[in-house]
């Protein structure tokens, strides 16, 4: 995904301020990273979060609460590299975006397979998570979930809206 020169500034800004937290006194990496995740990600996420056009065979019943899953561990990756740049003395906006990049791409799964996959620290197969294809589920599944989970809240939604 290329990214424009608007956001790629704001994503600068928010790499600076959240290593401007990491250098602070009593403040771990980890608590640094979430002023991405948790402060920042909800105005970015319409512009860099991507869906990959899996699903969990579980949601595509739903019966459950579904979430979009960072498969990733975006938490887990950007707190390590908060940890290394700040360490290292490091200030590299452009391996954040990058990072940014591919952490920020999400399948659709169940909640409790969601807390599973982080127990599993991401190991599918350990969480009992089998991913089927966007393409092979009905339409009638797929409107439901384009509905639910993709419309404005991931960056390539219209890649998958199912034919009316």
């Amino acid at each position: 995904m290329s990214i424009d020169s608007d956001l790629e500034s704001e994503l600068s800004a928010v790499y600076g301020e959240t290593m401007w937290l990491a250098d602070r006194q009593n403040i771990t990496p980890s608590v640094a990273r979430t002023w991405y995740t948790h402060a920042t990600a909800e105005r970015l996420k319409r512009r860099v979060r991507m869906f990959t056009g899996f699903v969990s065979e579980q949601a595509s019943y739903l019966q459950e609460t579904l979430e979009l899953e960072h498969y990733k561990r975006i938490q887990t990756t950007l707190t390590q590299m908060v940890d290394r740049h700040k360490r290292e003395g490091c200030r590299d906006p452009s391996e954040f975006i990058e990072t940014i990049q591919a952490c920020e791409r999400v399948h659709i799964v169940t909640k409790s397979e969601n807390k599973a996959a982080k127990k599993a620290k991401g190991d599918y197969r350990a969480a009992g998570i089998n991913l089927v294809e966007w393409s092979s589920l009905g339409h009638e599944v797929r409107i439901d979930l384009w509905k639910r989970m993709l419309r404005g809240k991931v960056a390539n939604y219209k890649d998958f809206k199912p034919d009316a």
